[in-house]
């Protein structure tokens, strides 16, 4: 007669909390007599049972339970001539059944099964034994060292007092948020808190009523957080929350959430919890980052959290602090900036080859202007790079959707323009490369225009990220070559593939033979060193011409075109020269 294990045998056994136990991972065991015929065992297999084996009750009373592999049964049952269920049908299963099956208890932990697993003679099934050596389930060693491997990697990616992530793996995820920032609208905050207390807490009433205060701090963080919120323990009293914000509005800035975000978190720190004994208790410290766009990065978002948590530390605790209130958080600063684009044309097919990315400003009225005004308060503030890669971002994303959308009759490259002050920071390559890879973009479609206003110390600082630009894939060229003969010198001495000449040589390149020879001179020079040349400012088809006849292959002015918003340079393509 066939029995099988009541259904609440593993549950006194089963896990509620964190980590996993045997019974968790046990199947119920379907147990057949010893007397049993095969062919009755091998029809249970084949219509009703699902396991990788069944048990085999003891021959005699006090005896070990049997074990049957499904494998291995039915293939004696199949036969090597097909013939096994002729020979095997009508004997007992106690024949075929293994005696010396391996056992674990239930109450053992993972790596104690996985121990006992390794001891046996290959990697089968175990026995689950209760406390009277009743067994209870059968284990099967792909579940054991899969849920083995899964609390392993858990164990090395959480912290072991507080059971959330730890450092390494609250940065990872952060790293993800800030990914996520870059291809959107959103903003990502970080709350850094740290404990005013727990120093107190550990001298007076002990080192386990410290671990009890971080564990409930923990908690009441993991509460605090919305889904797809980063939580982790930096180390010691200090603890992080990191969040996607959403696009923010006149009527809610990002500001806005970000600090409700820290007085939630501060808030929730500084209720009583009953699990701990009234002096136990803790007020906490909370520092805040926002960036957005481009240019949010984790590690900066970590400086700054950083840092205002111990201005905030510094104000007497128990409060809220948000790095860079005084000013706009990164990204945020650029409200009411543009990026227009001017198409680039050959001078013999008149066809739109590339287009350079151009700051505006838009004033409420509507109104266009310039890009001085925003490029001077950055190159003030120190954000100068900060402001270039704002519109490098943009540029990035623009000729991502124009490959989408017009295929061929997309431009090749778009120009960017990098500000002097911008060749002095030195994580230049680093920062571009990964707005680039961040937007999608080929580094090959992406070229950076610097500017000839730019000093020679800074040329000098800036050539080894140049060259690791270029080396990634990311063209140079040389902007407004001719404004100051002093540039031509850079023309040999950096690593650029396209020169631009100046909008005041060609409006005068007619009637100047000075400025004509010069353009002859820029040409002959770039074709002996492989260069492209572009002509700026061209106005007038005469222009157009002599620009030709010099051997100028590119050309980029109002005869070509005025600059224009992303969206509308598909229709102007369309009737563009192809």
């Amino acid at each position: 007669m066939l029995v099988v294990a009541p259904p609440q045998t593993l549950a006194p056994w089963r896990r509620a909390g964190r980590g996993r136990a045997l019974a968790d991972l046990a199947s119920l065991p379907v147990v057949v007599a010893p007397t049993d015929p095969c062919e009755a065992v091998d029809l249970g297999f084949r219509t009703r049972w699902t396991g990788s084996s069944v048990l085999v009750a003891p021959r005699e009373p006090g005896g070990p339970h049997g074990m049957v592999a499904r494998k291995d049964f039915l293939t004696t049952m199949t036969g090597r001539y097909g013939f096994g269920r002729s020979l095997w049908g009508r004997r007992p299963v106690a024949d075929v059944a293994r005696w010396d099956v391996p056992w674990v208890e239930v109450t053992a932990s993972l790596p104690e099964a996985a121990e006992r697993l390794a001891q046996g003679d290959g990697y089968s099934d175990m026995v689950v034994l209760d406390g009277d050596r009743v067994p209870v389930g059968i284990l099967d060693p792909t579940t054991l060292l899969e849920a083995l491997a899964a609390e392993l990697a858990h164990e090395a990616s959480h912290d072991h007092l507080t059971g959330v992530p730890s450092r390494a793996w609250f940065v990872d995820g952060l790293r993800d948020l800030c990914d996520r920032a870059r291809g959107g609208d959103g903003a990502v905050v970080l709350a850094f808190v740290d404990l005013d207390r727990l120093k107190e807490v550990n001298d007076s009433l002990g080192h386990s009523t410290g671990d009890a205060l971080l564990h409930s701090v923990a908690r009441r963080l993991a509460a605090t957080a919305d889904p797809g919120d980063v939580v982790g323990r930096l180390g010691g009293d200090e603890f992080a929350l990191a969040r996607l914000l959403p696009p923010q509005t006149p009527e809610r800035p990002w500001r806005t959430g970000a600090l409700e975000l820290g007085e939630a978190l501060r808030a929730a720190i500084a209720a009583p919890d009953a699990a701990l004994p009234d002096a136990a208790h803790s007020r906490a410290s909370v520092g805040l980052a926002v960036g957005a766009g481009a240019l949010v990065d984790s590690d900066r978002l970590l400086r700054d959290a950083d840092l205002a948590m111990y201005g905030a530390k510094k104000a007497g605790g128990d409060r809220v602090r948000l790095a860079g209130a005084d000013r706009e958080p990164a990204g945020a600063a650029w409200t009411g900036l543009e990026v227009h684009y001017q198409p680039i044309a050959g001078t013999t097919d008149r066809a739109v080859h590339e287009v350079e990315a151009l700051l505006r400003t838009r004033d409420r009225a509507g109104a266009l202007g310039g890009p001085a005004e925003p490029l001077g308060r950055a190159a003030r503030s120190g954000r100068a790079l900060d402001l270039d890669l704002w519109v490098l971002d943009r540029a990035c994303r623009d000729l991502v959707a124009w490959r989408r959308d017009l295929g061929g009759r997309a431009p090749h490259v778009v120009n960017v323009n990098l500000s002097p002050a911008a060749l002095d920071e030195p994580a230049l390559a680093h920062r571009v490369l990964a707005v680039v890879d961040g937007a999608g973009a080929p580094r090959g479609g992406i070229r950076l225009e610097l500017s000839e206003a730019a000093t020679e110390d800074q040329i000098v600082r800036a050539q080894p990220a140049l060259r690791t630009l270029r080396a990634a894939g990311v063209p140079i060229a040389l902007d407004d070559l001719g404004g100051a003969l002093a540039g031509l010198r850079q023309v040999t001495r950096l690593p650029v593939d396209v020169v631009k000449i100046d909008r005041s040589v060609v409006a005068h390149m007619l009637d100047d033979p000075v400025d004509a020879l010069l353009v002859e001179l820029v040409q002959r020079m770039a074709a002996e060193r492989g260069m492209t040349v572009v002509a700026e400012g061209v106005e007038t088809a005469e222009q157009a011409e002599a620009l030709r006849a010099a051997g100028v292959p590119l050309m980029q002015g109002y005869l070509v075109a005025r600059a224009m918003p992303a969206d509308a340079l598909p229709g102007y393509l369309a009737g563009a020269p192809a």
